[in-house]
């Protein structure tokens, strides 16, 4: 469907602190274009009202010639797709997109292919204020690009560590620090009393789910560890260093300074309650815990809280970094992007198609978007504002991780829920006391290894199913085709020799 306006803006992000990209004068006159020229554009977005409420409308009214056409990308996840690597894939090979918006591991495959056009150029131009865009970002895409800036992103996510002022100075703690370790900062919420019944006492960590092996994965990959070869052939899980990640962990919640929602056994999350509710079983929200990590979306809830509970006691609220791997305390584990635009490098649309990239991450967008906060973070730092008097800095100051990305994206589907299952076992059985840590890693590793294979072969089985499945429809259509009907016994006969070669 052809669509060049529609109606209303605004919408997304907040945006923080200095530090500067260089920019170098000058304009780009290989794709200028006239803002009464005329052409069509075709971009793969989620949805096509929220694209041009976020940029299509505002983007037509400098250039109101450009009919822009939205596939979208939604339509890919349709019953029964379980290769989405080949549904992304099949999807702009049919819909040929001039600009296409990917997550990071799409990038980098489009990259690899050499399907995309290079934007570097773009940061020269002038009006685009390069220099005012996330360096850390721009330093991502380039890793990803081979050196090469084929991609642009005007937001990212992210995540900061929580805490309640009010409850380190009522017991005499001391503030969190940026960069602190999950050490430092577990270590931190074990100088909080631990006396008193679930329900009044204060802890000094709170995670909004409960799954003791989720804490000690994020300890071991804050620290960069994997738990499988970078063949993704084997697990390893029985190293020192998740060992320590895990006991760490464990250590953690036998101390009882840690609560979780589900850690008691009991369904403390009611469903179809009220929100109100559900905004009072977080026990950060509620002032019951002194730190909690969350990306920026939670400030929204924080300010929810204050307008849906009744009786709520607002506190004085701190944001940190998230927790760093101290051989690397300039690094954030969590931050990336899902909305980054490319421009195929096939698109007979080129003048158009790098217009609309340009303003979807230029200074406009970003000054508009910055109004409203979705949960993602601008990736233009002048548009920074306070969330209600407090400073989001600490979402910027760390630069992105690379080394992670992709890491686990062969595991067949199939592993994950096995995996879950054996490594939640063997580490509960370290903090019941019925195994140690050295025990019950190697025996983890060896179920999961286990698991591994059985993923693998099933989800082989499952791909030559699929393939054999897809086969059989193309038959059958090609039988009832009258062309095919036309020249039966010449198609056979062609497809016996062909089999026969």
């Amino acid at each position: 469907m052809r669509v060049s306006k529609k109606s209303a803006a605004a919408l997304a992000a907040t945006l923080l602190t200095t530090t500067m990209l260089a920019g170098c004068g000058g304009d780009n006159s290989a794709y200028s274009m006239d803002e009464e020229a005329a052409g069509n554009l075709k971009v793969t977005y989620y949805d096509e009202s929220y694209f041009f409420q976020q940029y299509g409308n505002l983007f037509n009214a400098k250039f109101p010639n450009v009919e822009i056409e939205v596939a979208s990308t939604n339509s890919m996840f349709r019953d029964g797709v379980t290769d989405y690597e080949k549904a992304f894939d099949d999807f702009i090979a049919k819909e040929n997109p001039d600009v296409i918006m990917v997550s990071m591991d799409q990038y980098a495959k489009l990259v690899e292919k050499d399907m995309l056009l290079d934007l570097e150029s773009m940061l020269t131009e002038e009006d685009f204020k390069s220099e005012d865009l996330l360096p850390g970002m721009i330093e991502v895409l380039r890793e990803k690009g081979n050196g090469k800036l084929y991609g642009l992103s005007p937001s990212f996510y992210g995540q900061a560590l929580y805490y309640n002022k009010d409850l380190f100075e009522k017991y005499g703690v001391p503030l969190p620090q940026a960069s602190m370790s999950w050490q430092e900062i577990l270590q931190l919420a074990q100088r909080f009393p631990t006396t008193g019944s679930k329900d009044d006492r204060v802890y000094g960590f709170y995670m909004d789910y409960y799954n003791l092996t989720n804490l000690g994965m994020q300890i071991g990959g804050t620290g960069g560890l994997r738990y499988l070869d970078p063949a993704g052939t084997k697990v390893s899980l029985n190293t020192d260093g998740w060992k320590q990640a895990f006991q760490l962990a464990i250590d953690t919640v036998n101390s009882g300074a840690y609560y979780a929602q589900g850690m008691s056994g009991e369904n403390d999350m009611p469903m179809g309650g009220t929100y109100e509710s559900y905004l009072s079983q977080d026990k950060f929200l509620s002032g019951k815990a002194a730190m909690t990590i969350s990306g920026s979306y939670y400030l929204q809830q924080l300010e929810q809280a204050e307008d849906n509970i009744k009786d709520y006691k607002k506190f004085n609220l701190g944001l940190s970094t998230e927790p760093v791997d101290p051989a690397n305390p300039t690094v954030g584990s969590s931050i990336g992007a899902n909305e980054i635009f490319v421009i195929n490098a096939k698109t007979p649309n080129a003048k158009a198609a790098w217009q609309l990239v340009k303003y979807m991450n230029g200074d406009l967008a970003a000054k508009l978007l910055s109004r409203t906060m979705n949960g993602n973070l601008m990736a233009r730092l002048p548009y920074l504002q306070d969330r209600n008097g407090v400073s989001l800095e600490a979402f910027y100051t760390l630069k992105p991780r690379t080394d992670m990305i992709n890491q686990y994206e062969n595991l067949p589907q199939e592993f994950y829920g096995p995996f879950n299952t054996v490594l939640e076992k063997e580490i509960n059985s370290v903090k019941d006391g019925k195994k140690t840590i050295d025990q019950a890693l190697k025996d983890a590793e060896a179920a999961a290894q286990i698991e591994l294979e059985k993923a693998k072969k099933a989800e082989a089985e499952r791909k030559a199913a699929e393939a054999k499945n897809a086969g059989a429809s193309e038959g059958e259509n090609a039988e009832t085709s009258p062309a095919t009907q036309e020249d039966a016994p010449d198609a056979v006969s062609e497809s016996a020799a062909a089999t026969a070669s």
